[in-house]
Parts: structure tokens; sequence; C-alpha cells
């Protein structure tokens, strides 16, 4: 093969990669993404998608009546945790710089608390779940292959 034929067929071969990773890349849109981290402060747009994760997870477990209990309590435990307010860049910006990492060591530590209170839900109603219960449980509360913001 000769240089020039080689020359075309490497160019074609990128244009080609190219056009397929743009057309990827422009399928993918913030709104493509239904995970909690899209609706960034949004309490009602937040509340609603949790109703349905929990509603089809709820449906995936085919809980018994003896289990419904525990479900109830897991999902009021919860909610009650609720979303992270974030504060506004203006904000933070107008702090110091020592200000701002207390701020940010008060965040952090209000998010430890809150994660403690999550695995405590999850360990409480784990445990009334049966093998295969605790399978579709792992499945459905595995992490979704991403993260938000990281394309």
């Amino acid at each position: 093969m000769n240089k020039l034929a080689k020359t075309a067929l490497v160019s074609l071969t990128a244009i080609g990669l190219g056009t397929a990773a743009f057309s990827v890349s422009a399928g993918m849109s913030d709104c493509d993404h239904n995970g909690p981290m899209s609706f960034r402060g949004d309490k009602a747009k937040f509340a609603e998608f949790m109703e349905k994760r929990h509603a089809a997870m709820h449906a995936a477990l085919k809980l018994s009546a003896e289990q419904e209990g525990a479900w109830k309590e897991f999902t009021t435990r919860m909610k009650s945790v609720g979303m992270q307010n974030r504060p506004e860049r203006e904000k933070m910006a107008a702090l110091h710089a020592p200000e701002r990492m207390d701020k940010m060591l008060a965040m952090m530590k209000e998010g430890e608390t809150r994660m403690e209170t999550r695995a405590a839900a999850v360990k409480e109603f784990y445990a009334v779940l049966t093998p295969e219960q605790q399978k579709v449980f792992d499945a459905q509360m595995a992490p979704r292959g991403h993260h938000p913001g990281h394309r």
C-alpha cells in the first residue's frame, strides 16, 4: 500500500470515529440523566424521582404483608433525610478562605450524619428481607455506572 492510500485510510478512519463519538455525545444532555443529582436543588422533582424509584423497588421486592411495616419505616426514614442544600456560589466566594473551609467542613459533617441515617435505615430493612429479596434490593441499590457530570 502506498503512502497516499495509507494516509487516506487513516484519515477516513479518524473521521468515522470522530463522527461516531460526536453522534453519541450529541445524544447525551443533562436532561437525559434522570438520577437524583440531575435536580440541582429542585426538591419537588427530587421527591417525585424518589417516589417513582421507591414504587419500582416496592414492586420488584414483592413484599409480604408482614414486611410492609418495615418498608413504610424504611421509606419514611429515607425521605426524612431529603436532599442537602447546596450553598450559593456567590455567598461561598464572598467568604474568606478559613470561613469557607469551616462552612465546607460543617457541610461534610451534615452529610456524614445523613449517610449514617440512611445506612441505619437500609440495615434495618435489609434484615427483614428474604435472601431472594436481598438480591433484588442489592441490584436496586447498586451504583448506576457513572458519576453525574463526569462524561
